[in-house]
């Protein structure tokens, strides 16, 4: 952690953006010190990536800010051209990886060592700039090999190699935007040893998340937004609980253990009942899902968990039985559209791949499953499909509140409440989530688990496949611990995150 009275590695003073007569960004005063781990974080429309593309130059700010390194004014306005040379590097949240080049194409790309007469690639040179590079971050990674072929923890080390090329060691700033999303599980601790080396060495790393246990664990301090303001700022993580910086974050208190108690569990009587379930490294796997309740599945990395909501969706190639009130669905030999209709809904991780058209608009993405049984074949009806999408935006509080709004457009935590507001439009049986708050804010979080009790409320039943223990125990009324794709455990309240996480890693060792 470096003392308050050296020189800010990077000093932004009174940073404003307006667009069209609307101020997203307001007198915004930040300092990060050299070899620090500084979080930035807030909701989604916060100001925190309009702070990032300001520094970056995507955004030109509005008059009167100074933006400095090392004591020396870069601007604005700041030359995108020289951004590197003034000491600042940008990790983004795709990583920005060409999977189909090598790695040595990908740290150099945009900065090839040429011959000055024919303008032919010197390959030799550009090999030996990533060996200094990759030695100066204690990377082992073949240069030849294509980055299709790497482990997500090495493609993490490539665009973190190509940041810093050409910078002496301990100088300078690397900017993460919500890079963190881009890794999985399994590989985040290695992400975190690579940033924590990089601040050992004195360069300041800077990085925006939304996960504010990242935050916790990582970052020395902590700059918070909320509504285009800096609220707090360079605060020390170490004075911080994840209970104080939801408040900051939100201006509210945002605990989650208050949602079991705000809707109450309302059984029907009646089940759902899953029988030998089996696909991808689920193993016959059995368990009942009463209506009106949330069950939750859960288990490491190996267990499963990740095939279980897309085998039961029909997403994935599987076998077994749901049982449901008053039909029984095979999945061996259902297509997804079967599944549908007998009242399987499903709400997968990727949400942008899988869950959404983001090209069309809320009402669009909102209505497309229910035209077949709310309109007709000569004519959809425009009345249901601008009401219901209307109530969908006021049950989740969908930002901006335009349901001609295109979904692309919007931020990640409003198109989850797009997601679910058009699974729950068609009420039901059986709603599967698939790790429904990975990468929404804290605000999105507690709007998201809340909808999954609210649908237990209406009648379904949930089955909640999620690694993020918090998440269980504040919605859960029942747990299950998946190894070996397989249900070895079943919790039953009360219990809380620790007791749920401890279960998991016990019945790991144990099996």
């Amino acid at each position: 952690m470096p003392e308050p009275h050296e020189t800010a590695r990077l000093d932004i003073r009174g940073l404003s953006k307006t667009f069209a007569g609307v101020t997203v960004l307001r007198d915004a005063h930040v300092s990060f010190m050299p070899g620090e781990l500084h979080a930035i974080v807030g909701q989604n429309g916060s100001g925190k990536s309009t702070l990032i593309k300001l520094i970056s130059a995507v955004y030109r700010p509005d008059p009167g800010a100074d933006v400095l390194v090392d004591g020396q004014r870069i601007g604005p306005p700041i030359d995108p051209r020289k951004l590197h040379d003034a000491g600042l590097s940008f990790v983004h949240q795709d990583l920005g990886l060409v999977p189909d080049l090598t790695v040595a194409e990908n740290v150099r790309v945009g900065r090839h060592a040429v011959n000055p007469l024919t303008r032919w690639i010197r390959k030799p040179v550009d090999r030996e700039a990533v060996r200094r590079t990759f030695e100066t971050l204690g990377l082992d990674i073949d240069p030849d090999a294509k980055v299709s072929t790497l482990l997500p923890s090495e493609k993490v080390a490539v665009a973190i190699a190509r940041a810093l090329q050409d910078r002496t060691p301990g100088t300078g700033v690397v900017v993460f935007d919500e890079s963190s999303r881009a890794i999985p599980h399994e590989a985040i601790d290695e992400f975190y040893g690579m940033v924590r080396r990089l601040a050992e060495q004195g360069t300041t790393v800077v990085f925006v998340s939304h996960n504010l246990a990242e935050v916790l664990k990582l970052a020395d301090r902590a700059t918070i937004l909320r509504n285009g303001s800096v609220v707090q700022t360079g605060i020390p993580t170490a004075e911080l609980d994840e209970a104080t910086l939801t408040s900051l974050v939100l201006g509210r208190s945002g605990d989650l253990g208050d949602i079991y108690d705000e809707i109450p569990t309302a059984l029907t009587g009646q089940q759902v009942t899953l029988r030998g379930i089996t696909g991808g490294r689920i193993a016959g796997l059995d368990a009942t899902i009463g209506r009106g309740e949330v069950v939750g599945f859960t288990g490491t990395v190996d267990s499963g968990l990740a095939d279980l909501g897309p085998v039961l969706a029909g997403d994935r190639v599987g076998s077994g039985t749901i049982a449901m009130t008053e039909s029984s669905v095979d999945l061996d030999r259902s297509k997804p559209a079967d599944l549908l209709r007998a009242g399987v809904a499903f709400i997968p991780a990727d949400r942008h791949g899988k869950g959404l058209a983001t090209a069309l608009t809320v009402e669009e993405n909102a209505t497309i499953p229910h035209l077949r049984t709310r309109g007709r074949s000569w004519w959809t009806g425009k009345r249901w499909q601008r009401e219901e999408t209307e109530r969908i935006i006021e049950r989740f509080d969908v930002r901006p509140p335009d349901r001609k709004a295109v979904v692309a457009q919007m931020s990640g935590g409003n198109q989850q409440k797009v997601l679910f507001g058009k699974w729950l439009l068609g009420g039901p049986e059986l709603l599967v989530l698939d790790d429904p708050t990975q990468a929404v804010d804290v605000g999105a979080r507690h709007a998201v688990l809340s909808a999954s009790r609210q649908a237990a409320a209406d009648g379904a039943a949930v089955a909640l496949c999620s690694p993020e223990v918090e998440d269980l125990a504040a919605v859960c009324d029942r747990v299950y611990v998946l190894v070996d794709g397989q249900v070895v455990r079943e919790l039953q309240r009360p219990f809380d995150a620790d007791t749920i996480l401890a279960s998991v890693f016990d019945s790991e060792v144990k099996a």
